[in-house]
């Protein structure tokens, strides 16, 4: 069946010249060089500071652990204030906690208690950005757009993730990795202060109600659609065997088989090409079923498991991580189309502190046991074990009807209401 938004979609260049996309673009793409920077610069400093893998995946942890807790409560804060100021809000907090994190490592300060506080307000940080974002975009940006918005801005942040590793390596290398973490400090405030020049979107206009209540409106919101909780539970187990090994096993990986932090920042700066790739590919590619696109496309982040395991060519690992970011670009983008497409305006903040908790809640976990796991199965056994999960998961999620069948235009003006829910 045709997409009947097809004839409405917006040209290349009215995405381009449109002020919102613009200034969305750009400000995003400043946090977006901060989290490019982030996993050189962190990781190097608490290495070379604390001394220990089990500390920094501690720090990681409570970063996680913070998200996870304040997530659902985000989600009913952005359906009763405005969603631009937390979003904003959220990336004062970013800035400000690796800000005093480079700031006590250049002190020479090695009390883990310091690092574990400043975590957790880029916890607090990730809480409140999630659901305040997939609400207030659905409101600003026209449903014709939204694909291409996200292409976008998929495109101009990772141009951003790319500068970003090179930066912190340059920094680590030339001076020292706490002064790249102040640098990366200063990046999602310059991106927060651009984003208050957009709309704020419009209020729903309707009195809040308890908080028990809406957590319980949200809740059966999220468990109605088996296409949102089934990838969900992909992702829990996902960031669990591919994020947690990424963020504390890769830079010892860097550190003992490549050259430390300019390997890794390649490793991750391919990422970033393939996460232009990927926006370029969404831009222009309009799958009739964007769910299922996005989960085959996730498959693509498995060769550089593999490599990374092997302790392949610093070069060739780095040109599988572009595979690797382009399925991760593509999916987000194809996600993010989805879900401001097919949940209604009223919960969908809601929904979203549900789909981003079911997705993190066991990263903790993950980023707490990777290091020991490493030592029972090896490190390498470690990134084999999510190369094969990446496949097995793959397979599982299309088996849901739901997920292969979400179409571009909500359900209900494409199929007939025959009392079954399949959203």
């Amino acid at each position: 069946m045709p997409d009947p938004h097809d004839h409405q979609r917006s040209t290349t260049g009215e995405i381009l010249r449109d002020p919102v996309i613009q200034r969305l673009t750009a400000a995003r793409s400043f946090v977006s060089m901060a989290n490019g920077m982030l996993p050189v610069a962190l990781s190097f400093t608490i290495l070379q500071l604390l001394h220990s893998a089990t500390d920094l995946g501690l720090i990681l942890g409570a970063e996680t652990l913070t998200m996870v807790i304040a997530i659902l409560f985000a989600g009913v804060l952005a359906d009763r204030v405005p969603r631009k100021s937390l979003l904003v809000l959220s990336d004062v907090f970013f800035g400000l906690s690796m800000l005093a994190s480079g700031i006590l490592a250049v002190l020479s300060v090695r009390q883990l208690p310091y690092y574990l506080l400043a975590a957790v307000l880029i916890g607090f940080a990730d809480a409140l950005f999630v659901p305040a974002f997939e609400g207030w975009a659905q409101q600003v940006i026209p449903v014709q757009q939204r694909q291409q918005a996200s292409a976008v801005r998929s495109i101009y942040r990772n141009i951003g993730a790319i500068a970003g590793p090179f930066l912190a390596a340059v920094l680590v290398a030339a001076i020292s990795a706490p002064w790249a973490l102040v640098v990366a400090g200063i990046l999602p405030l310059i991106g927060g202060a651009i984003f208050i020049k957009l709309p704020a979107g419009a209020s729903t206009g309707e009195a809040p109600a308890s908080l028990l209540s809406e957590l319980r409106s949200g809740w059966g919101a999220f468990r109605s659609r088996s296409w949102i909780w089934s990838v969900d539970l992909q992702f829990a187990l996902w960031h669990v065997v591919i994020w947690a090994p990424l963020m504390v096993l890769g830079p010892v990986l860097a550190e003992h088989y490549y050259h430390g932090a300019t390997s890794w920042a390649l490793i991750w700066a391919g990422v970033g090409v393939g996460g232009v790739i990927g926006g370029l590919v969404a831009f222009r590619y309009h799958p009739r079923f964007p769910v299922r696109t996005g989960t085959i496309a996730m498959v693509g982040l498995t060769p550089v498991m593999v490599l990374l395991a092997l302790h392949a060519n610093v070069w060739l690992t780095s040109a599988a991580a572009i595979l690797g970011g382009a399925g991760l670009e593509l999916f987000g983008a194809l996600w993010s189309y989805s879900f401001q497409t097919h949940v209604p305006a009223d919960v969908i903040s809601k929904v979203a502190s549900f789909d981003f908790l079911a997705s993190v809640a066991f990263l903790p976990l993950g980023l707490a046991i990777v290091v020991p796991l490493s030592r029972l199965i090896t490190v390498e056994g470690v990134f084999l074990l999510g190369a094969g999960y990446l496949v097995l998961s793959a397979i599982l999620v299309l088996c849901v009807p739901s997920v292969r069948q979400l179409g571009r235009a909500p359900l209900e003006q494409v199929l007939p209401d025959n009392g079954d829910n399949v959203t």
